[in-house]
């Protein structure tokens, strides 16, 4: 069990280490407000579809999917979503702040915490279904996130510009320019792949540096029963229904015990980036973010805990 605490804090400390470090630079007047905005379009054009790209290039397929397994999880996501609709629909006022809300409930950090809690916790063998799994289902958080996000932007909806904001989106360009990669089996040259790489590395810290040197802790007061609703969703709803429905379902060991990363990670970084992007509530997106990170810890070994218990992996 410590040794699941251990490995939850030391995936979840460099993001409130690089948002400490935003902030001190904006303390420090090293970024005007002009330059943030200017960065965090970057994060968002470049950054960001270079990492969608290079997780889905470079993730070990090798591992065996389990066709009701990936079903579960698709679908799963979809009723969190739809819950967290519903619930923002009847009880937020500010349409904008919707959008933010409903992506907090789904949208986790699965990039950054699902592979080394899967390690710790299943060890190696784990890697092949979470990597597939992490292919699956980053790209269809940023779906279903743009249209959260432009559903929910205020004015009227047309479905056809709905439906070309969708397909040029940068995430979403950057997870099929992966995914065609990876189904035509084209090989990417060392000379092109290793600054992809390293762009796709940066894309994490420099949008954390960004949302601390955005955030302003008034902005919390602003947004706190939303925020509190928002973590409340994703890290006890969201894999509160996953994990009862999977044991339920009968899944067991690494499949499971996936589910507690898929649907239990704090709110994922880049739910800031679009959120400032594409004209919703960002202080809400990035309180959810800050404080779903900063309890995980607590929440995702207590999950583990009482399924280590009940004897489930």
């Amino acid at each position: 069990m410590l040794a699941n605490f251990i490995i939850a804090v030391e995936a979840v400390f460099p993001i409130f280490l690089l948002i400490l470090l935003g902030m001190g630079a904006r303390r420090l007047k090293l970024l005007t407000d002009l330059e943030l905005k200017h960065v965090n379009n970057a994060v968002f054009q470049v950054m960001f579809p270079f990492m969608m790209f290079y997780n889905i290039y470079s993730a070990d397929f090798s591992g065996v999917l389990i066709p009701s397994y990936f079903v579960f999880c698709v679908g799963m996501l979809f009723l969190v979503c739809f819950l967290g609709a519903a619930f923002a629909l009847l009880t937020i006022g500010d349409c904008q702040s919707r959008g933010a809300f409903i992506q907090a409930c789904y949208r986790g950090n699965l990039v950054l915490m699902g592979l080394p809690i899967m390690q710790n916790l299943m060890g190696e063998e784990a890697l092949g279904l979470t990597a597939i799994m992490l292919a699956v289902i980053v790209p269809l958080y940023n779906i279903l996130a743009v249209v959260t996000l432009e559903g929910f932007r205020g004015g009227k909806i047309h479905p056809a510009q709905m439906a070309r904001k969708i397909l040029t989106n940068p995430l979403i360009l950057g997870a099929a320019a992966g995914i065609c990669a990876v189904a035509f089996g084209i090989t990417v040259p060392e000379v092109f792949l290793k600054p992809v790489s390293q762009v796709a590395s940066a894309a994490t810290p420099a949008a954390l540096l960004i949302m601390g040197a955005s955030f302003y802790f008034g902005s919390v007061r602003d947004n706190l029963r939303n925020i509190v609703f928002g973590v409340l969703g994703k890290l006890i709803l969201s894999p509160g229904l996953a994990l009862t429905a999977g044991y339920l379902m009968g899944f067991r060991g690494i499949p499971l015990a996936l589910l507690i990363v898929i649907f239990g990670a704090p709110c994922a970084v880049s739910s800031y980036t679009m959120a400032q992007q594409m004209d919703s509530n960002a202080e809400l997106a990035a309180g959810c973010l800050i404080f779903s990170s900063l309890f995980s810890c607590v929440t995702i070994c207590g999950w583990i805990f009482l399924f280590r218990q009940m004897g489930a992996f």
